[in-house]
């Protein structure tokens, strides 16, 4: 036996141990009643929404705003990106939708926003919604700036059908279906399943550098261009499943089951992580494990079965608890609480130990779904450590909000870095790719999933 077989055989065992004998809380049984819980993550939703809404809305061109400082004040910027405006229109219209309270306050906040996604950032000319537009909602001019993407269509499709769903805005609706059909036509892969990713501004795949610009080789995923992402058909996934709520087209409901099963079975590797970027034919082509990936997909499988009314399909939620607790082994930080960005599959690696909010916005909401499903007190014990490291570490105290990025024992907080957008970030609350998404959806899940524990 090879030295090399020798070390995977001992991870697997490894692996295989983890799933049969779960990860423990590491700690003494979480002194946290779920009516305490619910109590603070209520407070911080009220908090948090306060602060992003109305002070977010562009009044002036609609949509929301693009930089807001780490104390709340509006700050200049060029453009608006249409994976942050059609998150800020979702959220609205969730709050709306599940906060009665908030109805009233948040559904135009919704509606407008809605509304300069479907008029200004879709392509009258060719089709397809931009990745980017200027500050006031006219197209940029540089074709190869206007790059479409399917993350950034998904979240387009995302954030209208949910409008719709608030509004009854059939405008609203139509342009999702519009978006939904733009992709499927110009990007679905009838071969292999899936989508290609990258578009030239008139639907053209965008399968290599371009040849005036040799330098553009990733895509808005940073998957090479020509590759698939983890990262865009977990997004795509997530879009469906919110069209496929107000509109049963027999298509899309293909494309969701095809999508349930391509994250199940080509993105999912035993026992229990995802694969980031492949090949045409989904043959693997980077192996690192995204940990708030992995704990997000769970929850949205989970929630792709309820839409599809097979909300008990056990093979399928074999695979999301797997999720979770691969991720509880190898990316759960036992002395800080909290979740690692990224690692080796099975840790054999130094993980990535900073934090980032929205994975740990994804931990809070996956683990408790986790102690709601299947009753084991650990999930619930680490739900509670999980919310002590966000509000303590996580939480601004001083001006509120959420920090980008932590250290692994919530110290140096700091901004996004040039991962994620063309230019460094400082400690702002909101650019481009961040928005009040993660953590206001983790605050209203595990709000509503702790109400179900204290109805037990």
């Amino acid at each position: 036996m090879t030295k090399t077989l020798f070390s995977f055989l001992l991870l697997a065992g490894a692996a295989l141990s983890m799933l049969t004998n779960p990860v423990s809380a590491q700690d003494a049984p979480a002194q946290l009643s779920p009516a305490q819980f619910k109590a603070q993550v209520d407070a911080e939703l009220v908090r948090d929404l306060k602060l992003w809404y109305p002070l977010s809305i562009d009044e002036e061109h609609g949509g929301y705003h693009s930089i807001i400082s780490r104390d709340w004040k509006l700050q200049p910027y060029e453009t608006k990106g249409i994976v942050q405006q059609a998150r800020m229109v979702w959220v609205a219209a969730e709050v709306a939708l599940r906060r009665p309270e908030w109805r009233k306050t948040m559904e135009p906040i919704s509606h407008q926003g809605a509304k300069f996604v479907a008029n200004k950032m879709w392509d009258a000319k060719y089709g397809g919604f931009y990745w980017e537009v200027k500050a006031d909602g006219t197209p940029l001019t540089d074709e190869n700036s206007e790059m479409k993407h399917a993350y950034g269509i998904a979240f387009a499709i995302y954030g209208l059908a949910n409008a719709y769903r608030l509004t009854g805005d059939e405008a609203i609706l139509n342009r999702a279906i519009e978006g939904f059909r733009w992709l499927d036509e110009k990007g679905h892969d009838a071969v292999n399943g899936g989508y290609v990713e990258a578009f030239y501004r008139d639907g053209t795949q965008m399968l290599c550098p371009p040849k005036d610009r040799p330098d553009v080789v990733k895509g808005k995923t940073r998957e090479l261009l020509g590759c698939k992402s983890m990262n865009s058909h977990l997004h795509l996934l997530e879009a469906y499943i919110e069209l496929y709520k107000v509109w049963k087209d027999p298509v899309l409901r293909s494309r969701l089951e095809e999508l349930v099963v391509i994250m199940r079975d080509k993105v999912t590797t035993w026992p229990g992580a995802m694969r980031q970027f492949f090949r045409a034919d989904w043959t693997p082509a980077a192996t690192y494990v995204s940990f708030g990936h992995d704990i997000e997909t769970a929850y949205l499988i989970e929630e792709a079965l309820e839409v599809l009314g097979t909300p008990d399909d056990a093979k399928t939620l074999e695979v999301c608890k797997n999720l979770v607790d691969h991720a509880l082994e190898f990316g759960w930080d036992k002395t800080n609480g909290g979740f690692y960005y990224d690692g080796a599959t099975f840790g054999a690696e130094p993980a990535d130990s900073t934090k980032f909010w929205w994975v740990e916005a994804e931990g809070l909401n996956s683990l408790l779904r986790m102690y709601v499903r299947y009753g084991d007190q650990r999930y619930y014990d680490l739900a509670v450590k999980q919310w002590e490291f966000i509000d303590s570490k996580i939480i601004d105290a001083e001006f509120g909000g959420w920090y980008p990025v932590v250290d692994a024992d919530g110290g140096n907080p700091r901004g996004l870095d040039n991962r994620f957008s063309q230019v460094s970030h400082g400690l702002e609350k909101a650019h481009l790719w961040k928005t009040a998404y993660h953590e206001v959806r983790a605050l209203l899940n595990a709000s509503d999933m702790l109400e179900k524990c204290i109805k037990k």
